[in-house]
């Protein structure tokens, strides 16, 4: 699998720009870029910097430290790698499916995770571009700065991440690195107490995040020529529907699309992962390049493909009335209509 400008075809005697670290991500990682005489890019690659290993650290321990153990991939999403382990582990122990309140309880952990998880990219590390404008002082153009300039704004932040840590914490037993979910199922209930402090806050919370998607918007609407195009990226789109083709973020079936949108793959067990797909490696990153063995050698997905590749995502709220567009948030000054720098695919 090859990319455009993954590797110069003569690197020799090319200057060589390093983002080093790059910041605000989830992660650790840099980007370097090659560039000739006429400053024209010949090479540009994102390296994960991260050496994980955990396939070959969980080899021989016992199989009900696994969930436990592979959360700590990270801190910011552990609960998708203490779920992801315990689905594998419930397989392994023939206890699939799981009873419904477990998978409920489960379900709503993951929801959690989703919540504080998306929080914290959008209000703290793509707010300060999206508020103040790519071309602003980078002085400003950080998280403190929103604290600053729009304390309202960073301070519903915090308070929705709050809420997904929360709900983490009632079925997880702890914000971070949980113990909730086991194999078989789940060591803990919710308790009527913490039910009824989540109920109490829910209503605001629920505000709070169309709050969020009404900026989106409005951002979106005020230069809609540098939104539709910014980051582009070509490429196939996998991900978890519903057996009905809803959006699932817990459980499903396979479906894939390829660059043109068209399904190439639908109903798919999980279980033919390996069957299916095939990972390749590079030797200057440690991120794995997965690709369809269908499709040859092309990317395999990204992360918006959890809502792409679905028919539609359903919600047990009532959809109200469109807003008008106009929200308590700021607008940001107008940005250019191309960015600066070329893109390359997410990570």
């Amino acid at each position: 699998m090859a990319f455009d400008l993954e590797t110069a075809a003569t690197p020799e005697g090319l200057r060589r720009v390093a983002i080093d670290p790059v910041s605000r991500v989830e992660g650790h990682g840099k980007v370097t870029i090659l560039l000739d005489e006429a400053n024209r890019v010949q090479q540009v690659r994102l390296h994960i910097v991260e050496f994980r290993g955990f396939e070959k650290f969980i080899e021989g321990r016992p199989y009900w430290e696994v969930p436990v153990m592979v959360q700590r991939l990270c801190g910011i999403c552990p609960v998708s790698h203490h779920l992801a382990a315990s689905k594998a582990m419930d397989r392994v122990l023939g206890a699939h499916p799981v009873t419904p309140s477990a998978e409920k309880i489960r379900r709503l952990m993951h929801y959690g995770q989703i919540l504080q998880s998306h929080a914290l990219h959008f209000f703290h590390l793509s707010s300060p571009d999206l508020l103040f404008g790519f071309d602003s002082e980078v002085q400003q153009r950080n998280i403190v700065g929103v604290i600053e300039k729009h304390p309202d704004i960073a301070k519903k932040g915090v308070m929705l991440r709050k809420f997904g840590q929360e709900v983490i914490r009632v079925t997880a037993g702890k914000r971070v690195h949980g113990t909730g979910s086991v194999p078989g199922g789940m060591n803990k209930h919710v308790s009527r107490e913490d039910r009824d402090v989540l109920q109490r806050d829910i209503g605001q919370t629920i505000a709070w995040a169309q709050d969020a998607v009404a900026i989106a918007r409005q951002l979106h609407e005020s230069n809609a020529g540098l939104y539709d195009g910014f980051g582009s990226f070509r490429s196939n789109m996998l991900s978890l529907v519903r057996a009905d083709g809803a959006m699932d973020l817990y459980d499903g079936v396979l479906r894939a699309r390829d660059t043109a949108g068209q399904i190439v793959l639908d109903g798919a067990s999980d279980q033919r992962y390996f069957e299916l797909i095939e990972e390749e490696v590079r030797p200057w990153t440690y991120m794995k390049f997965p690709h369809l063995k269908s499709l040859g050698r092309e990317p395999a997905g990204t992360a918006s493909a959890r809502w792409r590749g679905c028919r539609t995502a359903t919600s047990s709220r009532r959809r109200g009335p469109r807003r008008s567009g106009r929200s308590s948030w700021p607008t940001a000054r107008a940005r250019r209509s191309t960015p600066r720098w070329p893109t390359t695919g997410r990570a």
